[in-house]
């Protein structure tokens, strides 16, 4: 490496950059978002990272000294994968072989970006990954440990240490709610002592035996706040930009756009998308070039495919944080926590949000239906688009893909994946679920240790939680070997008079599975004297140990998973001897097996999930005029301009009207049957006055809580009750 003194003097030019001018900036929100990050970064931040020598190339409008780049090390770098952030390695080759680069103002160059939400968050999810498989290379390396510590940083700041940002975060993020959590809990149990700052400390606690918490209390507010300062400070590239090219006005009238947009909800799950995008290639590998389409912004994108992409990168984490949100709301409510509420439903929403023409009242019960068919389809025959295919997707980053191959088209859209390391399934998927139960379940015992309660009953949490963790899963495993029986022995012949015979089948399994965890979670909540935080606390460790159990499982026992989705069919038509797996079929049962008792607990967390995305949207449906609100929003459309519906004939529109209408039933019906899940009980305790602790056997007494007096002395609650009391004694005296 040469010093920068040595390279000014000597070192030649390399690649000039020039400005860049995003001329879709004004179509639409997203457009103007994306168009903000390419010229910030193209334009203010590249000339800033030229001044110090830490710019590269980025693909971007920039001038290559053909015959310097050709002769030392080329415009790109081999790779065994395509078009994966390939142009990267021109700048890294041209700094390490002593090549400038330069940014120059006098020359200005337009480009369009993507406008639609999908090809977006597919370019960050390629560029995501695309970092992780730099931050292995040997450029990287070399830059690492020879850059002089000013363009050191500078080369961070700019490159890895971006995706680092956003990965930590979401960690963050995660971190805080599990003190929260246990904040919560500890404060909900406790007696809170009398907080006056202007006190020593030294000073004797009031009232006697108390716990010093309020500091905490207010330590959490304190970082909320630090927390929301540097998200806003996200906004002052682009504020800077407008401000010094095109003044005052046009800074304040495109951030206040971006503002009442609602683009901060969509930052917020760029952020995600970018975070596990790395962590995904870091723990399993197998990143890739992915087609961003840049279709039509203004195409509609069903529910289902929008669950089946985005579910494993954010829907899920944000499904747990929401429960532990939930339990601190209960628990330990601070106007805080309003911040992270805002966050999560932002990691749950944002592709529904910003997806054309969501809330049109046809189409969003139609998507309902898809959604249904889409859990259910893919048993029978293979499909392009199934629950199944999803799980099996997921599954295989895990697993790895087998090499042989057939000449099926299933097989041919799927890629090949390497298996990844043992150690690297362990230190990236199961100690990090380990030091998350054990957290977690910290605050749940601690709940249950009944503090401060005198002569109360001994109980046995941790046996309750291994019944209802456990339970469900073995129930499923034995139902699924009545199934496997009963398909064997009948269903070849049943198929061939009732072809769907198979998804009728895997329906019952999947029905009953509903039916196991919905018991599970009233018994638990029963357990707990209909405590709902409790309840919710508790069925989210059941979850915890689920997952480390289910992980564990593919860790050691799943081999890697065919390409083709035949050993799926086979299992639910029972069909092995014709399915094709020669002597496999032997050793495929049981493996199959396995994935069924995976697949069975998955099923139900994607069946709620869904369900519950699809009940919060539904409010919003019922504001008059509510489609053209949305378009105005997302495309800044006057009404009078808005995007005129597909002409259909009129049998179309009677068969789609009919189908919207049936569907509309079928949603309300679930949607009272999940009310019922958690009035159902209330209203057989407090309606109708059924004592449902006479009929506990004996024998599970253990994991009952007592049925005692809530202590008006603890919590939040008795802290503002004696003080409270406090003011107004001394105003008596």
């Amino acid at each position: 490496m040469v010093s920068s003194e040595e390279q000014q003097e000597a070192s030649p030019v390399a690649i000039v950059g020039t400005r860049e001018y995003i001329f879709s900036e004004n179509i639409g929100i997203l457009g103007d978002v994306a168009a903000g990050k390419e010229q910030t970064f193209g334009t203010l931040f590249a000339r800033t990272l030229a001044r110090i020598g830490g710019k590269l190339h980025y693909g971007h409008p920039d001038f290559l000294n053909t015959i310097f780049m050709t002769t030392r090390g080329g415009v790109s770098k081999a790779q065994k994968g395509l078009h994966l952030n390939e142009d990267i390695y021109a700048g890294m080759n041209a700094v390490l072989r002593g090549g400038r680069i330069k940014h120059c103002e006098y020359m200005q160059c337009g480009k369009g970006r993507d406008l639609g939400f999908g090809s977006i968050l597919n370019f960050n999810t390629k560029i995501g990954a695309g970092m992780g498989e730099q931050m292995l290379s040997r450029e990287y390396y070399y830059l690492g440990t020879q850059l002089p510590l000013d363009r050191f940083l500078s080369f961070y700041y700019a490159h890895p240490g971006f995706h680092l940002n956003n990965v930590f975060i979401i960690f963050s993020l995660q971190l805080f709610l599990l003190v929260a959590l246990n904040l919560a809990s500890l404060v909900h149990e406790s007696v809170v002592c009398e907080y006056n700052r202007h006190v020593p400390i030294t000073d004797p606690r009031k009232p006697t035996g108390c716990s010093n918490l309020i500091p905490m209390i207010k330590w959490l507010e304190r970082s909320v706040f630090s927390i929301f300062t540097v998200f806003s400070l996200s906004f002052l590239p682009l504020c800077v930009q407008e401000l010094t090219e095109r003044g005052i006005w046009r800074a304040f009238t495109r951030l206040s756009k971006h503002l009442m947009c609602l683009s901060p909800m969509f930052e917020v799950f760029v952020c995600k998308i970018y975070s596990q995008s790395l962590i995904n290639d870091m723990s399993f590998g197998g990143a890739r070039y992915i087609a961003t389409g840049r279709g039509f912004a203004t195409v509609r994108v069903p529910f289902h495919l929008l669950f089946s992409r985005f579910s494993s990168e954010s829907f899920y984490f944000a499904g747990s944080a929401l429960a532990m949100l939930l339990f601190c709301s209960l628990a330990l409510w601070d106007i805080a926590l309003l911040y992270f509420w805002l966050t999560m439903f932002a990691l749950l929403v944002a592709p529904f949000l910003y997806n054309p023409n969501q809330f049109a009242w046809t189409e969003f019960f139609l998507d309902y239906k898809r959604y249904l068919q889409w859990l259910s389809s893919g048993n029978s025959s293979s499909q392009a688009n199934s629950w199944i295919g999803h799980i099996r997707a997921m599954r295989i980053q895990g697993t790895g893909s087998k090499r042989r191959a057939t000449m099926e088209v299933i097989e041919k859209r799927t890629s090949d994946f390497k298996k990844p390391s043992f150690v690297n399934m362990i230190s990236s998927q199961i100690i990090p679920s380990l030091l998350h139960f054990s957290v977690v379940s910290t605050a749940y015992l601690f709940m249950n240790a009944q503090n401060e309660v005198k002569n109360s009953r001994q109980t046995n949490p941790i046996l309750g939680i291994a019944l209802f963790s456990l339970g469900p899963v073995v129930i499923n495993a034995l139902l699924l070997l009545a199934l496997f029986v009963v398909s064997v022995l009948i269903g070849p012949i049943i198929s061939l008079c009732i072809p769907k015979f198979p998804s009728l089948i895997a329906a019952v399994a999947h029905t009953v599975s509903i039916v196991v965890y919905v018991i599970t979670f009233e018994l638990l909540w029963f357990t707990q004297n209909w405590d709902f935080k409790m309840a919710i606390l508790g069925m989210y460790i059941c979850t915890l140990i689920q997952g480390i159990l289910f992980k564990i499982i593919t860790t050691t026992l799943l081999t890697r998973e065919f390409k083709h989705d035949r050993s799926n069919k086979a299992w639910w038509s029972g069909k092995w001897i014709g399915s094709g797996m020669g002597w496999r079929t032997v050793t495929q049962p049981l493996r199959e097996y396995f994935c069924k008792i995976i697949e069975m607990s998955m099923f139900v967390n994607d069946f709620f999930l869904g369900h519950f995305i699809l009940f919060i949207q539904f409010p919003v449906l019922l504001i008059p005029y509510v489609d053209k609100w949305h378009s105005l929003m997302l495309f800044w459309l006057r009404p009078e301009r808005q995007i005129r519906p597909q002409v259909l004939s009129p049998k179309k529109r009677r068969r789609r009207r009919a189908a919207m209408q049936f569907y509309f039933v079928v949603f309300l019906l679930m949607f009272t049957l999940t009310v019922m899940i958690f009035a159902l009980p209330l209203i057989i305790r407090d309606f109708f006055g059924v004592d449902l602790h006479r009929y506990i056997p004996e024998i599970a007494i253990d994991i009952f809580q007592p049925d005692s007096i809530p202590s008006t002395k603890k919590g939040l609650a008795g802290y503002k009750l004696y003080m409270s009391s406090k003011k107004n004694g001394s105003r008596k005296l």
